[in-house]
């Protein structure tokens, strides 16, 4: 006896709808389902407790107010100045010293040069 394609189809199209059904379930934790006659007054099974998260509360902070630190007054250190500058007085001793040393070295030239000339003569 052979089965019609058919029949063989609508089957295992069957067990591809129930395997769906129930792989489908097993998917969910927690989940139930059930199939049910609507009669009043049957209950097979209870629904899963149910959760809620409460709604955030958006809050502003508490405002936040600082003492400004007192005020702090005081006199200022005095100040000496001394009459004349300092600067200008070391200024003043280079340029003599500087003064000093050109005349030396012109002077060590101009014997130098008397020296030659005394020498070169009396060859």
């Amino acid at each position: 006896m052979s089965i019609p394609r058919t029949v063989l189809k609508l089957a295992v199209a069957g067990l591809v709808a129930a395997g769906a059904l129930f792989a489908g379930a097993s998917a969910n934790a927690e989940t139930h389902w059930s199939i049910g006659v609507n009669l009043p007054g049957l209950v097979v099974g209870q629904p899963a407790p149910v959760y809620y998260e409460p709604a955030p509360v958006y809050s502003r902070p508490a405002p936040t107010y600082y003492q400004p630190p007192a005020p702090v007054y005081s006199t200022p250190a005095p100040v000496y100045y001394e009459p004349g500058s300092r600067w200008e007085e070391r200024r003043a001793e280079r340029w003599e010293e500087r003064r000093a040393e050109r005349r030396e070295w012109r002077r060590r030239q101009w014997e130098r040069e008397q020296h030659r000339r005394y020498y070169e003569d009396r060859d």
